[in-house]
């Protein structure tokens, strides 16, 4: 992960809240990923992704977002957005998330309580995932197979990208 940005996190009676700030990206994505799997698997069903402090994000990031939303669904669980900044909210509706992720919820159990959590999660970054080649390469596939998934549009924005994937898949497994 660059030093631009951090990931900070903290599990409350409710919920899971993940607060990212600098840039949510493909190389901060796989510690996201971590600890909503983890979360996920001792039970939980809501993610709280604070986006407050968040300059921007990009496909791999949301495609992640998505996939832990697409998880949680099936058990009545679902991942939350708290405090986008325009240009996150934009780039969540761009691809269709908002109809995925609940957005600002307004009968969210942590309204009314986002300063109080936020001063809680402490300065201790959440310990980055560090993933191998090819690992990283399935978690961004993974992440745009997802995103694809979600609309025809996605499918046609980013069939090349999956497409370079695949290919490099193989080339990496042909070593």
């Amino acid at each position: 992960m660059n030093n631009n940005s951090s990931i900070l996190f903290g599990r409350f009676d409710e919920f899971l809240w993940i607060r990212c700030s600098g840039r949510g990206s493909f190389s901060n994505s796989p510690t996201v990923k971590s600890l909503g799997d983890e979360y996920i698997a001792s039970g939980g069903r809501l993610i709280v992704i604070d986006l407050e402090t968040c300059s921007g994000i990009d496909s791999t990031f949301m495609g992640t977002l998505a996939g832990l939303a697409r998880r949680l669904m099936p058990i009545d669980g679902a991942v939350q957005i708290a405090s986008p900044s325009e240009r996150c909210l934009c780039a969540l509706e761009s691809l269709g998330l908002d109809a995925l992720l609940s957005i600002e919820p307004p009968t969210a159990p942590w309204r009314g309580k986002v300063e109080q959590i936020r001063a809680n999660l402490g300065t201790e970054t959440a310990p980055t995932v560090h993933l191998d080649a090819r690992d990283q390469t399935l978690h961004v596939l993974d992440s745009h197979l997802t995103l694809s998934e979600l609309s025809e549009e996605n499918e046609e924005k980013f069939r090349n990208v999956t497409d370079c994937l695949k290919d490099e898949l193989k080339r990496q497994k042909g070593q």
